[in-house]
């Protein structure tokens, strides 16, 4: 009997410890320069009014393995449009631009943008 409830006990945490699965991210993103080139580019995320969005971060990973990710955390301008200057787009080749939002209460939204550099 001890079993069965501490079998039950530890599906409960391990279910409790899971992380909440992210939203799908309704936002325009655009890159500057466009087309993307290797340098410091701009990386502008527009998100709808209607999300209470708190952060928003950037990740940049190369579609091939071995390659460190660009990272960033955005900054919110006057006219609501979250920034980030000078990511560093660094090779060429396949991108993945992952856009993560969260909102007052944690919750997470994420958008995803591929892309080559040519």
């Amino acid at each position: 009997m001890r079993s069965a409830a501490l079998f039950v006990t530890l599906v409960l945490l391990l279910a409790a410890c899971k992380p909440t699965k992210a939203e799908p991210l309704d936002a325009d993103v655009s890159i500057l320069p466009w087309p993307p080139q290797v340098r410091p580019s701009l990386i502008a995320v527009r998100i709808p009014a209607s999300l209470d969005v708190v952060s928003v971060e950037v990740v940049g990973d190369m579609t091939h393995a071995g390659m460190i990710p660009v990272e960033a955390e955005a900054s919110r301008d006057e006219d609501g449009v979250w920034r980030v200057r000078d990511f560093d787009l660094n090779m060429r080749g396949d991108w993945i631009l992952t856009v993560t939002a969260k909102d007052r209460q944690g919750k997470k939204y994420v958008k995803e943008v591929r892309f080559t550099i040519r």
